[in-house]
């Protein structure tokens, strides 16, 4: 039978989750009643993200107020809706369901937890059980911790958000922001980093399974990928969105395998006063597409001419480009099987 458990939680914002029946169930000792959850929010906040950390120091540097709980596989949505309600600190949630983060309000940021710097929230699918995050709903937020750092592990990451009436290419995007760390993740969904990103990927396979949707869109902040696979029509891109600035992606021990599309990394940096450093470091980069090479009229009538190396990156300009801080490196890195360097925009091919 069917339970369906809906909770509003007011401390600044709100939280509501819904468990159906049909979950797999019967893992970690979990009954086979298991439900999934939705967790949705209908107010934003204007608090704003401390600067980076990592999640050791975060834990490490936690005041007298904070806390650590490691919360077990829950069998009613009861603990749940306790759980999510008004948490500060270092929590880690074992989840044994899959997990729906629904969006309501477009650009109302989907904050967890109250606010506190020094939050670490956990969410952790286990290691082998393919649970899976599915952001949905109609309303474009940004799923982020309030305060402190997101840490998503092993689990299989999704989109269904849909009815963008405007900037209508965000229907496939689910979006992230803040300070997120995905952990042994598959990403089966695009995903658009904003709201002054500072994510880190370590050992994602990152799929690009529609021919529009790029594995990652970095468009406001930072990103480091570390150990992680990306495959399918289009790997990564760099487009600042208007009022945006992309400070620095790094790119380290990473396989790019067929991509379709475009080259491992398309940019489009063209903000006044940005700064953008992109390094790549000891990748593999093999098989992927060329970047164009004729010019093209954009719709707001500025004519774009890309640029690039085949396979590795395509560089987007326009003919009114606003000058900016641009800096792009490759070291250690094989392209098609060939050892090369990248260096002032030039291939620098070494002989082992």
């Amino acid at each position: 039978m069917k339970k369906v458990l809906c909770a509003l939680l007011a401390f600044g914002m709100a939280f509501s989750l819904v468990a159906c029946g049909g979950d797999k169930g019967g893992d970690n000792g979990q009954s086979s009643g298991a439900s999934s959850e939705s967790v949705s929010q209908s107010e934003s906040t204007e608090e704003s993200v401390s600067e980076s950390e990592s999640v050791e120091e975060s834990s490490e540097n936690s005041d007298e107020d904070s806390w650590e709980e490691f919360i077990p596989d829950f069998t009613s949505t009861t603990d749940a809706v306790e759980y999510f309600s008004g948490k500060t600190g270092v929590v880690t949630y074992n989840t044994g369901k899959d997990l729906t983060i629904e969006s309501l309000y477009f650009d109302a940021p989907i904050y967890l937890g109250a606010y506190s710097e020094n939050n670490v929230f956990t969410i952790d699918g286990g290691e082998g059980f393919e649970r899976t995050l599915t952001v949905q709903g109609s309303g474009g937020g940004v799923v982020q911790a309030n305060g402190g750092i997101l840490v998503i592990k092993n689990m299989i990451i999704r989109n269904d958000t849909h009815f963008f009436n405007d900037n209508y290419y965000r229907d496939y995007y689910a979006e992230f922001g803040g300070k997120v760390r995905f952990e042994n993740c598959t990403l089966e969904c695009a995903v658009q980093l904003r709201n002054d990103a500072q994510a880190e990927f370590i050992n994602c396979e990152i799929k690009s399974l529609k021919e529009a949707e790029y594995g990652v869109w970095l468009a406001d902040g930072s990103a480091r990928f570390d150990g992680c696979t990306f495959t399918g029509y289009r790997a990564l891109k760099v487009h600042e969105i208007a009022g945006m600035d992309v400070v620095n992606l790094t790119v380290e021990n990473c396989f790019f395998e067929d991509i379709v599309k475009k080259p491992a990394i398309a940019i489009d940096v063209d903000q006044e006063m940005s700064t953008t450093t992109i390094s790549f470091v000891n990748c593999d980069i093999y098989n992927c597409a060329a970047y164009k090479r004729v010019p093209e009229e954009t719709t707001n009538g500025r004519t774009e001419y890309v640029g690039g190396v085949d396979g590795f990156y395509e560089r987007v300009t326009y003919s009114d480009d606003i000058p900016n801080t641009f800096t792009f490196t490759a070291t250690d890195c094989y392209l098609d099987g060939a050892f090369f360097s990248f260096v002032n925009g030039e291939m620098i091919y070494d002989v082992e």
